[in-house]
């Protein structure tokens, strides 16, 4: 089965020379490329057709500062990625540029398309990867509290509780490995520590994410779990709301390999 094309948009510089190489080598590479100008209204009209913004601009125009820092926003806001395209005498000014912080990569003139391509087919693959409903193991001898995970979490991840440091060891025997464990750091027979250094010595369960669950928020406690170097930490204190958006955020982390500010 051929492969469905990617879709790009690209702002850029009407009847450039760039634009118009870029727009060609792109097509041939398989990307269904729009090309818009450097304009607000036109990022909004195609914002829902991509996840990917190819930009070269006009850096030396006040308009474009405006631009940037809406593209920005909106690539921080919906998790989309924005790429620019700059040329020698602009880079420096470019990069110091707060928008410019949310590019994924910024290529310098002259343009090794053949790298821009594949860049982008990465992106498409981790924005595909991203969008993709996720598995997440709770471990936590505490029934109410499992309860209350999948109630919050179901609709937005697949979710399987288990009661214990045991039961979790027995289930990743027979299954296969989620995208993530929340892991009860204080329990009866297997603790999360214990729990953790299984995990990283086998194979096959080595490289699952691991964020550990904890009801103490005193800083000895926070820094002897931090220690341990789990994926991230998260107290049973929290709200829905905290809790959901921090594990999106671990996720986009996790994927696109940028930090959020």
């Amino acid at each position: 089965m051929m492969k469905a094309k990617r879709n790009v948009v690209y702002i850029g510089q009407e009847q450039h020379i760039v634009t118009q190489a870029v727009e060609n080598r792109l097509s041939e590479a398989g990307f269904n490329v729009v090309a818009i100008p450097s304009d607000i209204d036109a990022i909004n009209k195609s914002r829902n057709s991509t996840d990917t913004f190819l930009c070269y601009l006009d850096y030396t125009s006040p308009k474009t500062e405006i631009v940037m820092h809406y593209l920005a926003d909106l690539c921080r806001d919906e998790h989309k990625s924005m790429c620019l395209i700059v040329d020698n005498a602009t880079r420096t000014q470019v990069k110091k540029m707060e928008s410019a912080q949310w590019a994924a990569h910024i290529y310098v003139r002259p343009l090794d398309m053949n790298d821009i391509a594949e860049d982008l087919a990465e992106l498409s693959d981790a924005h595909d990867e991203f969008r993709r409903k996720k598995s997440i193991l709770v471990v936590d001898d505490d029934s109410d509290f499992l309860m209350i995970m999948n109630y919050w979490m179901k609709n937005h991840y697949n979710i399987v509780g288990v009661n214990s440091g045991v039961e979790a060891v027995t289930y990743l025997q027979h299954h296969a490995a989620p995208d993530l464990i929340l892991l009860d750091y204080q329990m009866p027979d297997l603790d999360g520590y214990d729990v953790m250094q299984w995990l990283h010595g086998t194979p096959q369960t080595r490289d699952i994410p691991i964020i550990f669950l904890t009801g103490v928020s005193d800083r000895e406690s926070v820094m002897r779990i931090v220690k341990h170097k789990p994926d991230g930490y998260l107290l049973k204190t929290s709200r829905k709301s905290e809790l959901l958006d921090a594990l999106e955020r671990f996720f986009v982390m996790n994927i696109f390999h940028y930090r959020i500010a």
